[in-house]
């Protein structure tokens, strides 16, 4: 066997733990929609979500152009499709970042629709996105940022 043959077979396998990856992440971004929909459903007092959880959309381009890889591998004929494929891959990339910012506005949507306030002063910030806090009424808001100021590097939860 070739070193070419060797280096395919590891790019494939190194391609294919990275699509598991990807694959896990768009599950625990799905699962923390599904927990973010029960808490709205069964009206808790807290909601905590990221502002870019719905991003995690984006862990299905990898599986995507993974897919493609071997399609172009196994398909000889492949070369008069190439441009459509590329401009197909271009798309998907744009609509995928589109469905991350529309559920983004779609989950804030909601969340207010049910009647919740943003509570600003129990809201965080993260390198990566901005943990937003909503509250049911002004009392458990102000409550959440007392226990915030007196342990700012806990997590904070009213005392009920």
């Amino acid at each position: 066997m070739n070193d070419h043959i060797k280096n395919k077979k590891l790019a494939h396998l190194i391609l294919f733990i990275l699509d598991i990856f990807c694959i896990w992440g768009v599950w625990v971004g799905y699962s923390d929609l599904i927990e973010l929909l029960i808490k709205l459903s069964t009206r808790t007092d807290i909601i905590r979500f990221g502002s870019r959880d719905s991003f995690y959309i984006l862990g299905l381009g990898c599986p995507v152009l993974h897919f493609l890889v071997i399609i172009e591998n196994f398909w000889p004929n492949i070369g008069k499709y190439k441009r459509i494929i590329n401009y197909a891959v271009i798309i998907l990339g744009i609509v995928l970042i589109g469905i991350g910012m529309i559920g983004s506005s779609w989950i804030k949507y909601k969340i207010e629709k049910a009647g919740y306030i943003y509570c600003r002063n129990a809201s965080g910030i993260s390198a990566l996105s901005k943990p937003l806090v909503y509250t049911r009424n002004i009392d458990i808001c102000e409550e959440l940022t007392e226990t915030k100021k007196d342990r700012p590097n806990k997590e904070y939860l009213p005392k009920r």
